[in-house]
């Protein structure tokens, strides 16, 4: 991905990101090994050019999937805020979605939908807790087919967290073209550690 920033930089803001979340939410934040492992990860791959151009982060519940992707999106936006990286054109901040809305946003306002598919940085989180199909009007959708295939073609840096497995991916959209293509465009970044509900 290689982003224009110095890799120890990177990782030092990932945890600032990180434990600022962690005290918006009235939490304590604890540096376990494991995130510390998995923030080192993170900025590795942020500041490194490598063939994948998206992360996946899947994992159990309340493991800090959710909070990392947001810390991810705080340093773009610090990014785009210091004139460190830009936009050529669509949205000028990266995008925060739940799976869930994507579902809706296809069917409820397609001007949208289009406007998440294209935005320069997409980060979704939970992705599998959405309907793999959804329908309006006899017209069937499949909103993360879509938006994937659209992603996998431009090369759009995409950031996923997900209670789902690689393989509980691939058997929830049962889609050959949807597991060649994450394999193709994500890192995986597995979130093993117990629960800090």
């Amino acid at each position: 991905m290689e982003l224009p920033l110095d890799n120890r930089e990177t990782k030092n803001l990932i945890y600032a990101y990180y434990k600022r979340e962690v005290e918006k939410r009235k939490q304590e934040f604890i540096l376990t090994d494991e995130l510390k492992d998995a923030m080192s990860k993170v900025g590795d791959f942020l500041t490194t050019e490598t063939r994948f151009y998206g992360l996946f982060m899947p994992g159990s519940i309340g493991n800090g999937k959710t909070t990392m992707l947001k810390a991810i999106r705080d340093l773009l936006v610090y990014l785009v805020e210091t004139d460190k990286i830009s936009y050529c054109e669509g949205d000028k901040y990266p995008r925060f979605v739940k799976a869930r809305d994507l579902a809706n946003a296809i069917i409820e306002d397609r001007n949208e939908f289009r406007a998440i598919k294209n935005t320069k940085f997409l980060l979704i989180d939970d992705l599998g807790a959405e309907p793999t199909e959804v329908i309006a009007y006899g017209m069937h959708f499949q909103p993360f087919d879509e938006l994937l295939d659209y992603r996998y073609e431009q090369m759009l840096p995409t950031f996923i967290s997900s209670n789902l497995t690689a393989l509980d991916i691939s058997q929830k959209y049962d889609d050959p073209r949807i597991d060649d293509r994450m394999r193709e465009m994500f890192q995986i970044l597995s979130f093993e550690e117990v629960s800090f509900r």
